[in-house]
């Protein structure tokens, strides 16, 4: 998926180009389990060459690529009525949908705080800690609903602080 993002943003040439930069080989065309060693190399050469830090460059994919997940799992996004109904609905619905299709696929987990009808706190748990990534989906779910949501990411570990969390307002 990564290959159809960059190639829909630019053009073929410019994903050969992110490929011999990263110094990795591969199609990287559907939602696998990549290695992290190979997903951090390609997102840091793509982020260079788009002028991206590595962690906008994860928000950018992560934006981009949630609209193409209902064309890889067919009425998984139709099914929420919007931004708040889908985010709340990841540890049980979609990550267990992700998992059937890739069974070594590594989901994050979310846990969730103060919610209300029109704010919650989130937040990211993994060992992965692209928690970017995650901001980016959740940007992406507010562009597919067609919502005005606020997305805070107020603590990070990359920061330096203990763990990972969004304030979520519409």
């Amino acid at each position: 998926m990564f290959n159809d993002i960059v190639v829909s943003r630019f053009d073929e040439q410019t994903w050969e180009e992110i490929l011999g930069h990263a110094r990795v080989d591969g199609a990287y065309t559907s939602l696998g389990n990549y290695d992290d060693h190979d997903m951090f190399a390609l997102v840091g050469a793509a982020g260079h060459h788009m002028g991206m830090t590595p962690q906008e460059c994860l928000q950018w994919l992560g934006r981009e690529m949630l609209p193409r997940l209902g064309g890889i799992y067919p009425g998984m996004l139709e099914r929420f009525q919007n931004t708040f109904s889908m985010l709340k609905a990841l540890n049980n619905v979609i990550h267990p949908e992700v998992v059937r299709f890739h069974p070594d696929a590594i989901v994050p987990v979310f846990h969730y705080y103060e919610v209300g009808t029109d704010s919650m706190v989130m937040e990211y748990c993994s060992a992965r800690g692209i928690c970017s990534f995650a901001h980016g989906l959740m940007q992406g779910c507010s562009d597919y609903f067609n919502e005005t949501v606020g997305i805070d990411h107020t603590q990070c570990r990359h920061r330096g602080d203990e763990r990972c969390l969004f304030h979520i307002t519409t």
